[in-house]
């Protein structure tokens, strides 16, 4: 029997008809559920995940730290510690409770990779490793990307309906010398641009109350709510009583020892060991020098004045970041040399009464003593931090005409000015070129 092309035709098109709305159901079931794993994506942070059973530290904005093992969970996150035993009483298991409504008061997450045990250790590489492997393995638009996207796109029109705006515009600029920098990222669950840059370092902008940090690590992962870097060097000021009573001390990677009349302070870190001043009773003295791994620092002490001597120190301790988005803004792909990369050059957006009595005494002590190096280096990264930087560069210039008068011959502050031509570069300003040159 002969069949003629268009019978065949009004067949086809008779079947079409009959499986359209099986084929309609089943593509809204397929879109569906590729909406349901959009959401699902953004209700469990992909990032926050990374740190769950790991000691951390929780950062809030009014500068409070808690410390404990974190567990994530549906409605937040929880941190367990225990309070030491003293006297008769036996250590106190404590669990703090952190809602996710509250995570906007994080300012970042620390995973202190000192603080981690063998153990733990070798569960973060192994975790590290395995971002590193699926991220190998992920074509660029995966099912989960589309799903991203879809469940983006369906809040997005909620919101338009509503009124809202989607992102929310998380932008905040911050008048400085020169111009204006950006903070926050209002994100999505796909981003092209940080997608396109994972497993790669990057330079981050961190916003932390009054203060923009410069941070470079390597980005992990990212999340609707936060970015994960890992191995960041991270600086942490502390504050260290040299007491005679001790023979020696270790803060951190910073030991100290007595030898009769004389502190030797020793890094044992992998990064410099960043001496600020050491009071001795009333007295301020100016260090502004740096210690490298494995180098020690001798100081003359006058034995009555022992019992009152304070050392300001910076500490650089590497540290997997979680740092919420609202407060950082992704800004270069970068990997500094040597120690730069470690070097956080600290810009005040509203400088503290602190910080302008101190720029004023270092100013008086300058007009007394010009020849006072290390005056020089710690006025100049004061003014580096406020955004005045050629000022800044002319105190930097002024303490290296006399690094003799440096203790580390002015190792730190090379570094610190070259630090400050990255930053004039990165603000668009003039041409970086190395102190070396």
């Amino acid at each position: 029997m002969f069949v003629s092309p268009s019978e065949i035709l009004l067949i086809g098109l008779l079947i079409l008809l009959r499986l359209l709305p099986l084929l309609l159901i089943s593509g809204l079931v397929a879109l569906g559920a590729m909406i349901l794993i959009g959401f699902w994506r953004r209700s469990h942070d992909r990032a926050l995940a990374l740190l769950d059973a790991f000691p951390a530290v929780i950062e809030h904005e009014d500068g409070v730290r808690h410390a404990g093992v974190l567990r994530v969970r549906d409605s937040g996150l929880t941190l367990e510690f225990a309070i030491p035993a003293s006297g008769h009483s036996p250590p106190l298991p404590i669990t703090y409770l952190h809602y996710r409504v509250e995570h906007a008061t994080i300012n970042a997450i620390y995973r202190f990779e000192d603080e981690l045990d063998k153990g733990d250790r070798h569960r973060r590489d192994r975790q590290l490793n395995q971002l590193r492997t699926l991220r190998q393995k992920r074509k660029p638009h995966s099912i989960t990307h589309w799903s991203d996207q879809l469940a983006d796109g369906c809040i997005r029109l909620w919101r338009s309906l509503r009124g809202q705006a989607f992102p929310q515009p998380w932008f905040h600029p911050h008048p400085v010398t020169g111009g204006s920098l950006l903070t926050g990222l209002a994100g999505d669950a796909f981003n092209p641009l940080l997608e396109s840059y994972l497993g790669h370092s990057v330079v981050v902008r961190h916003r932390v109350g009054h203060t923009l940090h410069r941070l470079q690590g390597l980005l992990v992962a990212y999340s609707p709510s936060f970015l994960f870097l890992a191995g960041v060097p991270v600086i942490e000021p502390v504050q260290v009583r040299l007491s005679p009573e001790k023979a020696a001390g270790q803060e951190l990677s910073l030991r100290w020892q007595w030898q009769d009349d004389r502190i030797e302070i020793r890094n044992q870190g992998e990064h410099p060991l960043l001496l600020d001043r050491i009071q001795v009773g009333d007295q301020v003295q100016e260090l502004s020098m740096m210690v490298s791994h494995g180098q020690s620092f001798s100081l003359q002490i006058t034995p009555t004045n022992r019992d009152e001597l304070m050392l300001y120190a910076r500490i650089i301790r590497d540290a997997d970041i979680l740092l919420p988005r609202q407060r950082a803004i992704v800004r270069q792909a970068a990997q500094l040399p040597g120690d730069l990369g470690a070097m956080d050059v600290v810009l005040a957006l509203k400088p503290s009464r602190e910080q302008e009595a101190e720029e004023q005494r270092l100013r008086k002590e300058l007009h007394q003593r010009p020849h006072n190096a290390p005056a020089a280096v710690a006025l100049a990264r004061l003014l580096m931090q406020k955004g005045e930087l050629d000022e800044a560069e002319r105190f930097y210039r002024h303490a290296l005409d006399h690094d003799r008068n440096l203790p580390d011959q002015g190792e730190r502050a090379r570094m610190e000015l070259d630090q400050l031509r990255i930053r004039r570069t990165e603000e668009g300003r003039k041409q970086f070129q190395t102190s070396a040159q």
